[in-house]
């Protein structure tokens, strides 16, 4: 039992990974070309199939970006089972990995940071 809930919480910060490299490169190419109105991101969650949009500032996202266990999801798309709210917004949540989802995230990209703050 344990190795499922581990196998799930390795399969759901892997999901969550890969939308996030989508994100930093909007969020770079936001940032490159001076846009400060709201723009797409997709959905950090760890449903497998979801691709729906959230839409934020790229500031606010790069805000998210600094918190290393952080991840933006549409309201309703938490998963408490790998994850705590910290932030509810209208078009938006904020959740952080905790107990195995936090650990898989360790594991499988060890001491990589988000993009630091002085961007």
């Amino acid at each position: 039992m344990v190795e499922k809930r581990m196998d799930f919480a390795r399969r759901a910060a892997q999901n969550e990974e890969a939308f996030r490299g989508v994100n930093e490169q909007i969020e770079q190419g936001g940032e490159r070309h001076g846009i400060a109105s709201p723009m797409r991101f997709y959905c950090e969650c760890d449903r497998v199939a979801c691709f729906e949009t959230v839409e934020l500032r790229p500031d606010e996202y790069r805000r998210v970006l600094e918190r290393r266990y952080c991840f933006v999801v549409v309201p309703g798309h938490d998963d408490p089972r790998v994850e705590r709210l910290v932030e509810e917004h209208e078009s938006h949540s904020v959740v952080e990995k905790i107990g195995e989802a936090r650990a898989a995230l360790d594991q499988e990209h060890p001491q990589q940071g988000h993009r630091p703050s002085d961007l």
